[in-house]
């Protein structure tokens, strides 16, 4: 033997290993991507149709295939292949297309994989390595004993060097007609858009499988030589370029279409990559390579959308994309990349391409047609598909009774779940199986304790519903009760077999079925729904039909399959007798309050009035008075008429805040005109102690703030008076600052500062309570109701702020109220002293005093009054400004003059309405006015003092409002402000309107 020779056989020897252990890749890839309930019968019959295959193509494949050609169709010799040459190379190359056949034959397992019978798939090895291989492979490959083509493809110039066709297509081809004759996986495709992947057992054995295959591959290609020249690194390198550009093909596809990577497909592309070089791999150069196989990559994407998306075809493992389309496109690949000094008579690229797709279509009609048409023979005798019971099994159990460590937990599983709950999975701490059978017991384990925990459960809660005294019913969404424990029973008085079952209308009155009736049958009792998440109170009924009231909660909870309710129901009737004495009792009470609102306003309405002419008329006679005895005794009864009024207006403030019906205004007022008046009332009785007002500022001060101006004059005359009263010698002193500024939540705060006889530690304590004074000898020597602090407290409060005092005996006190400002903002803040608010104060008293007597000098009034002194006192002191005043006793005369005086053409220019008085009071009269279209200015004059009383005068007409016993200065001040600008123009206005 030559040295050429017997490196050759070494050569051609190796590469047969190689490609053998691609029987080894296609194992391995099949099985780990099909699932593990089939993967020994993926395994099984990888192994046997490489048995299968050798005895065939020893028998007489390569006979037919290689033997001498019988008019370029089929060879005639060769069979029971035997060499009896001393060099024994045609045994070499019986080898080596010995593999070939059997990787043809294996391609299709993958295909047909988890649904084909065993018998039935070594028929189709059969047919395979029969006639399907052996025959296209001699119209593509025979040659003569002089080494030229003898098929009949061959003569025509097909090529395809190392058989994508020839070995890859015709495996797919006869692959997809088995796929066609089986169908789909049960479940794979379940309607025209949805499928459903199965997952792979096994990716890591199908990766070592992709890689075993790529190995193998060096052999197919560079063994396809048939010798060790200068050929094969050039065709193992485009071997490599090809396989890794169809895989960088699929990769890229996935990073920009899907956001998961399929590992499946990047096998597949590349493996795309080596079947489409196979045809040219020893004819083209690199670049075509690597355009060959990503092209390749592209076809295999393509054909496996539309194989699967299209026409439902479910391919396993992706063989027929890989090894069929690809191998086509390989197989007309060979036309346009390879070189064409290796195409027979120097035909041109398009002649070859026609004659390369002439090859790639009849190998399709051959090997899909012969194969298809041997299937189908064979189904008319035997199954070829297994029963949908094995599949759902597994071939592995279903075809050769082999039992993995998964199969038998699934097995255990499947007893729980029919209620064995005895058995237990088999634990083998070195398998995946195993690891996870001890997991599942423990999970078993750890469900039986739960199961034990429910059912004690379960008994304490039938024991506790049984047990609690309210009535706990549990119905679905028809309304039919499910529950019905024994508080239920002793309520309603129904046994629970009695009412199980039933409509929950069993339990209310009939006029609320026939509510409930008005909805549709799938809703429920509207009472119920409202009831969900709260307390509802309805009315029930009893066995016996009478009725109660009743408290509802309602619970809904979710189950599996539906939605149940549970309501808690309570007897509520004692609770609503009891409501009901509770309600009339409150009723007494405000009936009460109410009677004593109003005879408190009765009461200041009869003090009043009276007061009115007392303190009216010794005003007049403190001024015609001259004998010293005599002007002394006028000022006490002055004095005590006003310290009367005093306790009046104190008694109706405290019964007003009691009773809640003291409402604040809030107004913007300015802050130096509060002060300033405060100042000038309380400046007069500092002076006739002969104490000093002092009056300081912490600047700055806000210009205004929004509050009851009413209110805090109210509250700072009651300190300061109390600070002048108690006090001797010294000074009073009101300190103002402003608080809280920068946090957003300004107060402005008053100090009232005495030196006078101060309060004890002990006294401290009640001075904010009702009639009580720190000392009871107080009382005696300086008077008073023990009423000023506590209504100032509580107004103090109102106004959002709050009262301190610091007192101790014989050092004076001091007592520090707040109020809220409201906002400051865009608010200018004043620097004030105590001169700046004197100058104040008497200039305003003097302006304010000619401005009223010259607004109001010869203004025509008629005063209604039935009181006969208050007549003389308020005409007195009307006559002495100037005004020409008449006089009516009762509203009824009061509004016929003035009518009359309209009607005459010189109306008046002010009434004075007192508000009660016989025959017709002064509401009456004055809503009878307007109702006439009379528009001149009424002014109420009552000596009811609360709030609502003034309300009840400006809504029935009145302009304006006056109190008694009457102050002249405010009195003056109202009617100048109501006095309209002088001239004809008033007549003449006042007439028009009245017409109209």
């Amino acid at each position: 033997m030559s040295h050429e020779l017997t490196t050759n056989t070494i050569w051609v020897l190796t590469c047969t290993s190689l490609v053998f252990l691609m029987q080894a890749g296609f194992c391995c890839l099949e099985s780990g991507l099909s699932r593990s309930k089939n993967s020994i019968n993926v395994a099984t019959k990888n192994i046997v149709d490489f048995f299968i295959g050798v005895f065939i193509f020893w028998l007489f494949g390569f006979g037919l295939m290689f033997g001498q050609s019988y008019g370029g169709w089929i060879g005639t010799t060769q069979f029971a292949f035997e060499d009896s040459s001393n060099a024994h190379w045609p045994t070499v190359v019986f080898l080596f297309q010995l593999v070939f056949c059997s990787t043809a034959m294996t391609i299709s397992s993958g295909a047909v994989a988890e649904r084909m019978r065993f018998r039935a798939y070594l028929l189709l090895a059969v047919g395979i390595g029969a006639f399907a291989y052996p025959l296209f492979g001699h119209w593509a490959w025979a040659h003569d004993s002089a080494r030229n083509p003898a098929g009949w493809l061959g003569k025509l110039g097909f090529l395809d060097f190392a058989g994508s066709s020839v070995v890859h297509s015709v495996g797919a081809w006869a692959a997809l007609a088995a796929v066609l004759i089986l169908g789909p996986r049960t479940g794979r495709f379940t309607g025209d858009s949805n499928e459903q992947r199965f997952s792979s057992s096994n990716l890591p054995m199908a990766a070592l499988g992709f890689l075993i295959l790529w190995f193998g591959w060096f052999g197919f290609n560079g063994g396809s030589t048939l010798a060790l020249n200068g050929q094969v690194p050039s065709i193992i390198l485009n071997t490599i370029l090809a396989g890794i550009s169809g895989g960088i093909c699929a990769l890229l596809w996935e990073l920009i279409a899907s956001k998961q990577i399929s590992v499946e497909k990047v096998f597949n592309g590349s493996l795309a990559g080596l079947v489409a070089i196979t045809a040219s791999c020893n004819a083209v150069n690199y670049p075509s390579a690597i355009c060959i196989g990503f092209i390749a990559g592209v076809v295999m994407l393509a054909s496996l959308s539309l194989l699967e998306n299209r026409f439902k075809i479910d391919d396993v493992v992706g063989a027929i994309p890989v090894h069929g389309f690809a191998g086509v496109w390989g197989t007309l690949a060979v036309a346009l990349f390879a070189d064409t000094s290796l195409f027979q008579t120097g035909v041109s690229r398009t002649t070859q391409l026609g004659i390369q797709a002439l090859g790639a279509g009849v190998c399709f009609v051959w090997s899909f047609g012969s194969i298809w048409l041997f299937m189908m023979l064979v189904k008319c005798f035997m199954p070829l598909r297994v029963t949908a019971s094995d599949e759902k099994i597994g071939l592995n159990v279903a075809e050769h009774g082999a039992s993995t460590e998964l199969h038998s937990l699934l097995e255990t599983m499947i007893a729980h779940e029919k209620g064995d709950n005895q058995s237990r999975a088999d634990v083998d701490n070195f398998t995946e199986a195993g690891i996870v059978g001890y997991q599942y017991n423990r999970v078993l384990d750890a469900q039986e304790i739960l199961l034990s925990d429910v059912k004690d459960r379960e008994v304490r809660y039938r024991s506790i519903m049984d047990n609690v005294m309210d009535a706990i019913i549990t119905i679905n969404l028809e309304g039919k009760i499910e529950e019905f424990n024994r508080g239920a029973e002793y309520l309603f008085g129904y046994y629970n077999h009695e009412a199980i079952g039933k409509s929950i209308d069993l339990l209310i009155p009939p006029l609320h079925q026939k509510i409930q009736h008005e909805y549709s049958s799938g809703e429920l009792n509207p009472q119920l729904v409202r009831a969900i998440g709260s307390r509802q109170e309805i009315v029930a009924q009893r066995n016996d039909g009478s009725t109660f009231p009743a408290e509802l909660a309602v619970s809904s909870v979710l189950l599996a399959d539906r939605e149940i309710f549970t309501g808690i129901i309570q007897d509520i009737s004692e609770r609503k007798d009891y409501e009901r004495s509770l309600n009339e009792a409150r009723k007494r009470a405000e009936a009460a309050s109410e009677a004593k609102s109003e005879f408190l306003a009765n009461m200041s309405h009869e003090i009043r009035t009276p007061m009115t002419a007392i303190l009216g008329f010794t005003d007049i006679l403190l001024r015609n008075l001259n004998n010293q005895e005599d002007i002394e005794s006028a000022n006490i009864v002055k004095r005590n008429g006003e310290y009367l009024i005093g306790v009046i207006n104190d008694i109706l403030d405290l019964s007003k805040i009691e009773a809640r019906k003291v409402e604040l205004e809030q107004v913007r007022v300015n802050t130096i005109e509060v002060i300033r008046d405060i100042v000038a009332l309380m400046q007069i009785k500092a002076d006739l102690k002969g104490l000093e007002l002092v009056v300081s500022f912490e600047n700055p001060i806000p210009e205004t703030i929004v509050t009851d101006p009413t209110r805090l004059r109210q509250i700072l005359i009651n300190l300061l008076g109390n600070a002048i009263k108690f006090t001797e010698t010294g000074y009073v002193e009101l300190r103002t600052r402003t608080i809280n500024r920068e946090d957003s939540f300004a107060q402005l705060q008053f100090d009232v500062i005495d030196t006078g006889i101060g309060i004890s530690k002990e006294a401290l304590a009640q001075i904010y309570q009702p009639f009580t004074q720190a000392d009871n000898s107080t009382t005696r020597k300086y008077g008073g109701t023990g009423l000023g602090l506590a209504i100032s407290k509580r107004l103090v409060e109102m106004l959002g702020g709050q009262i301190q005092v610091t007192s101790s005996t014989g050092s004076g006190s001091t007592f520090t109220i707040s109020v809220n400002t409201g906002s400051l903002k865009e608010v200018p803040l004043l620097h004030l002293d105590q001169g700046s608010i004197k100058s104040a104060v008497t200039g305003s008293s003097q302006g304010i005093s000619e401005s009223v007597c010259k607004t109001i000098a010869a203004s025509r009034v008629l005063v209604v009054e039935d009181g006969l002194d208050n007549q003389r006192l308020i005409s007195f002191l009307l006559k002495k400004e100037g005004m020409q005043v008449d006089l009516a006793d009762n509203g009824q005369l009061g509004y016929e003059k003035i009518m009359a005086a309209l009607q005459s053409g010189e109306p008046y220019n002010f009434v004075l309405m007192d508000m009660q008085m016989p025959v017709m009071d002064g509401y009456t009269a004055t809503s009878k006015l307007r109702e006439e279209g009379y528009t001149g200015p009424i002014i109420a004059l009552t000596a009811h003092a609360m709030k609502n009383d003034m309300d009840k005068c400006l809504k029935a007409g009145c302009d304006a409002y006056a109190t008694k016993p009457v102050d002249k200065r405010k009195l003056l001040e109202t009617i100048a402000r109501l006095a309209p600008p002088a001239g004809p123009t008033d007549l003449t206005s006042l007439v028009a309107n009245s017409d109209s």
